[in-house]
This record gives structure tokens, sequence and C-alpha cells, in this order.
């Protein structure tokens, strides 16, 4: 239904700098704390066109809207747009449009099982990096048996970052992928960040072994506001988790067996972010902690498709 050029899946980083960490690069421009998909923070946030106070529990929804075409549709606003929680209509309480800057997170799969791809992989996360602008920051992590993060915080500065994707190295295979481990660390540090965050994975779906699970991951990324996109490359067949991993945040899921599906992946994902519209609202019915909430997101316009996760779990952060 979307063309080649929407192929996009962004982003999982972030890392958790385990066993043995590479010395990260000195970071760039630092990222601003904010809020969660549900936050319970009693702040005013300004941001580029944008004000929102939250008062309790906010569900954050980050969507696109795109034409048969395959084009984005960004010239709707708030009025244009219906919310639905467990089929209940929701007001919407905060509203903001396409255009806004991002936060990034490349996690890469470098265990060695992932050797043939990984010179493709650092040449087409460099072409990504080169489009970013001056507020946009993205933050490279790699994984095999160990975590490592390149950079002490997101940064713009595309040399730095692409000196730091070169240094991306194999794995020992006797020290195994910890997929799992490295999905967590990059939720956790992407969560207290504020703006619309996004994880690009890429990785051949293998996990042998970690503290995290799947299910624990899931769960996590549905209780966050971040979007993931997956990429698995190799001959595994599709797996399951990274399809999940995509669907239950909104991003999607792709299959590549060259690097021509890499490179087209990479190259929308800058600009599917500045596409996206976010709208928040305030839960009309309360539920037990824990609970999975359905979603729904309506729009006035004919012949478009909207993209935006389909529930999320409910578990507000107690009051400060």
């Amino acid at each position: 239904m979307y063309t080649n050029s929407l192929l996009l899946f962004l982003a999982l980083s972030a890392v958790v700098q385990a066993q043995q960490s590479a010395p990260p690069l000195p970071g760039g421009p630092g990222t601003r704390n904010g809020q969660s998909p549900v936050t319970d923070q009693r702040v005013e946030e300004v941001g580029d066109g944008e004000v929102l106070r939250i008062t309790a529990s906010l569900v954050s929804v980050p969507l696109t809207v795109i034409d048969r075409q395959g084009q984005y549709i960004v010239d709707l606003h708030q009025n244009d747009f219906r919310i639905y929680e467990d089929g209940v209509e929701q007001t919407i309480a905060h509203f903001s449009n396409v255009d806004h800057p991002f936060s990034v997170a490349l996690l890469i799969d470098t265990s060695g099982s992932t050797a043939a791809f990984l010179d493709q992989i650092k040449s087409a996360a460099k072409a990504f990096v080169e489009q970013l602008r001056p507020v946009e920051t993205v933050r490279p992590v790699y994984f095999h048996g160990e975590i490592k993060s390149l950079t002490k915080v997101g940064t713009n500065d595309p040399e730095l970052l692409r000196l730091a994707i070169e240094r991306m190295e194999l794995g020992p295979i006797d020290l195994g992928t910890r997929l799992y481990d490295a999905v967590d660390f990059t939720l956790g540090v992407l969560k207290p960040e504020r703006g619309r965050k996004a994880v690009i994975l890429f990785t051949d779906g293998e996990n042998t072994w970690g503290k995290a699970t799947m299910k624990s991951t899931l769960q996590e990324a549905e209780e966050s506001d971040i979007i993931v996109y997956t990429l698995q490359y190799g001959d595994m067949p599709p797996q399951k988790y990274l399809q999940q991993l995509a669907d239950k945040t909104g991003g999607r899921y792709f299959k590549a067996g060259d690097i021509n599906v890499i490179r087209q992946s990479f190259a929308g994902v800058a600009e599917e972010l500045r596409r996206q519209y976010v709208i928040g609202y305030y839960p009309k019915e309360s539920s037990p902690r824990g609970h999975e909430r359905k979603i729904k997101v309506k729009v006035n316009r004919e012949r478009v498709a909207v993209r935006a996760r389909r529930s999320y779990t409910y578990k507000p952060v107690a009051s400060q």
C-alpha cells in the first residue's frame, strides 16, 4: 500500500554501556528532559509552536497520515482528528503538527552472524545522519555479547557521528547476542527525553542470552511513547518479536535481503519523523494499572490512511 520511498523505519538506539564498553566519544548538544507517553508531571512545557501543560496522566500518540499515492498529508489541524480509547471518544488536550525536531537511537547488531552486512549498514547509517538538521539528534549504539554506546548523549554533529559509526566492530562469536538487553537499555535511555523519539533497530533477530526477555521488552515498549522501526536482515525467517516491537509502538517492520532496501529504509526515516502529528489526551475512564487499552484515530479526510499505535498499557507515573 505504501511505496518504497516510504520504507522508513526508525530508530532503536541507545545502549547500555555494559561490560567493557568502549569509551564514548564526547557528546554533542544534549537532549531535553520531558514527557513520557503516559506522564504525571506538573510542569508547563513550551516547544516550537506548542504549549503543553501536563497535570495528570497524559497519553501521547504520535501518528502519520498518508494518501493513496504514499504522500504525507501535512496540512491537518486539531479539529480534523478524533481519537478513541476502548471505543470511547476522548477530548484532545494536546496537539502538535508536523515538522518538529526528533531524537533517534540507532541500535545496530554487530554479532558474528551479521558480518556480511556490517559495511553496508554503516554506509547507510552515515547517509542518514547527513540528513539531520541542527535541532535533531542521534545516539549510535551497537551490540553483540556487550552493549556499547558510542556517544554520551544524542548529538547532531555529522563528523562525530560518522566517526562513531565507523568504530562499530564485530563481536566475538563466543559472546553471543544480547538483543533484548540492548532494546531494554535503549528504551530506558530515550524515555526521559522530551519531544519525538524513535529507535531504528538493525538485527537478524537472534537473542542468545541476557537478563531482559521478549515479554518484558515488548511490555516496556508498549508503555513508552517511543516509536520503534525494526529492520531484519540476513537469511533467518521473519522474526515475530521484531514484528511485534514495531506494531506495538506504531512503527514498521522490514525484511531486508540487500543493501538497496536498507538504504531506502534509512532514506525515508528523517522525513517520516518530521511528518508526524502528536495527539495527547487524558483518559476519561480509569482502569487497573497494567491494563491494556485500545486506541483508534480517525481523520476528517477521505482516501487517506492513519498510522499510529493501536494500544498502550495503562501505567501512570506516581505523582511527585
